[in-house]
């Protein structure tokens, strides 16, 4: 049967179909980077139906199959990552949002490192130190985040890394206000806008540092 069933399922909300349709690949010789390009192909459909055709619930159902196969196929594709991107949640326990960019920057080749939820500024700046990305994704929902994030812009700029590390916010509180005021490299208002705004700034970098 054709790969195209992964995608078919993927987009039916079938997630344990999908694993079981994987394994059955996998075990009749179908290259894992075939199957891999199909979970993609879905979860990069679903953003683009978001807020058409798909709601918040499809999109995260979608997400959830993605990450689900991806699990089994991870440690059977050769990686070639397109860069590297550091993701949390600033000052408060939201999540949905950021997996959901999370898992399509992963959809789309890149290296996530998920620092996680109800982070403060040094858990960023601990971040950056240690993993070295290209890029910061800031996801902001409280408006006690705002200060944290000024932190954060402060120790790029103090530190001479602010060329070398982009920064985009998304959230309630990631609009193009507070994008401008604190000289950020843009805000994702919706998962389409946070892929292209990550294409772009990841390539701007790596253009010119590697």
């Amino acid at each position: 049967m054709s790969v195209d069933k992964i995608y078919q399922l993927a987009m039916e909300f079938k997630p344990f179909e999908v694993q079981n349709e994987i394994k059955r690949l996998l075990s009749i010789g179908v290259e894992p980077e075939e199957i891999l390009n199909q979970l993609r192909r879905a979860m990069m459909d679903a953003c683009e139906k978001y807020g058409k055709e798909f709601a918040l619930p499809q999109l995260s159902a979608i997400m959830a199959t993605f990450t689900m196969g991806y699990d089994i196929l991870k440690d059977k594709v050769e990686h070639k990552e397109k860069g590297r991107i550091l993701m949390g949640t600033l000052g408060s326990m939201h999540y949905i949002g950021k997996d959901i960019i999370k898992v399509l920057y992963m959809a789309d080749g890149f290296e996530v490192i998920d620092l996680g939820e109800n982070l403060m500024a040094e858990n960023f700046i601990q971040g950056i130190i240690e993993y070295r990305p290209h890029l910061v994704g800031i996801s902001m929902f409280l408006t006690n985040a705002i200060f944290e994030l000024s932190k954060i812009m402060e120790f790029l700029e103090r530190e001479g890394l602010r060329d070398r590390v982009k920064v985009i916010v998304g959230g309630v509180q990631g609009n193009r206000y507070i994008a401008e005021k604190y000289r950020l490299d843009g805000w994702g208002h919706d998962p389409k806008t946070a892929l292209e705004l990550a294409n772009r700034l990841v390539m701007e970098v790596r253009s010119k540092y590697g």
